[in-house]
């Protein structure tokens, strides 16, 4: 009787034992059932296309920027300050050397040398603008009256008599401050227009080269907006009617405005699948 009761102890102890490890077993698989695990794997993004742009050359902007500017159209050229002959009678005058201004100028201030460039006209003739070039910079040494003696401290090209005098931080040369003011984007409204030059006299423009718009900040542009370019189709004959027929317009790359003045502006040439050329239309991506 002793034995059959030890027996049935141990049984017991063993079935106890027993559910146990099948209740832990079970919580372990559900523990690791397969429903509860979540597999990563890539996977792919679209992008919108104002997004889907190669990095700017920032660097390259900002030197573009320092060496070209636009003087408006209603801006006094002929009354701003301008060089009047270098010191020993010398024409030509460079960095180190001294020279001669007139006309009224700030005595702290740091001074650019400019020389007028191109003359921006839009397609019906309008004055759009003069392109100024950056000549170098000078600072003032003494004054007396009207006539200011200054010092070149840099020069990229020869100071030559009548190059313009401005102040760098006049509000005429106001360029972005941050990056962030080149954040490629579409414009609220639809603009429309057209390359009208490329500063340095190019007449083949490929990708990275800047260039002259006629529309400007009156349009609504600001820095990053991103305009299509299209190109004009080809003038072909009817092989029947002998008729001229105009082949419709094809997108030919993109630009991205660079620094709107009120009537034109430069941009950015981003994308360009054909070789580009002034006259080319630019305008409002479709959405």
């Amino acid at each position: 009787m002793v034995v059959k009761r030890a027996v049935a102890k141990r049984f017991l102890y063993y079935s106890v034992s027993l559910a146990c490890l099948t209740l832990m077993t079970t919580a372990a698989f559900a523990w690791e059932s397969p429903q509860r695990v979540v597999k990563l794997s890539p996977q792919m993004r679209a992008v919108p296309q104002q997004q889907a742009m190669a990095p700017l050359p920032m660097e390259t902007i900002r030197a573009f920027l320092r060496a070209h500017r636009v003087a408006e159209p209603d801006t006094p050229t002929r009354e701003l300050a301008y060089v009047v002959g270098g010191e020993n009678q010398r024409l030509l005058s460079g960095a180190g050397d001294t020279l001669y201004a007139r006309g009224v100028l700030p005595s702290r201030a740091r001074l650019g040398i400019y020389r007028p460039g191109e003359h921006y006209v839009s397609a019906e003739g309008t004055p759009l603008g003069t392109e100024l070039i950056n000549i170098g910079e000078a600072r003032q040494l003494s004054r007396e009256g009207d006539i200011a003696r200054l010092e070149v401290l840099s020069a990229y090209q020869e100071v030559r008599n009548n190059d313009i005098l401005l102040p760098l931080d006049a509000p005429l040369f106001e360029s972005p401050s941050s990056e962030n003011s080149f954040q490629p984007r579409l414009p609220l409204n639809d603009v429309a227009g057209q390359i009208i030059a490329v500063p340095g006299g190019v007449r083949f423009i490929g990708r990275l080269q800047i260039v002259a718009l006629d529309i400007g900040t009156q349009d609504g542009l600001q820095p990053g907006h991103v305009l299509h370019v299209g190109q004009q189709g080809e003038l072909v004959n009817d092989p029947r009617s002998q008729e001229l027929l105009q082949l419709p317009a094809t997108e030919a790359g993109s630009v991205m405005v660079v620094k709107p003045y009120s009537l034109m502006s430069y941009a950015l040439v981003m994308q360009a699948s054909n070789v580009l050329a002034v006259g080319d239309r630019v305008h409002t991506p479709i959405r």
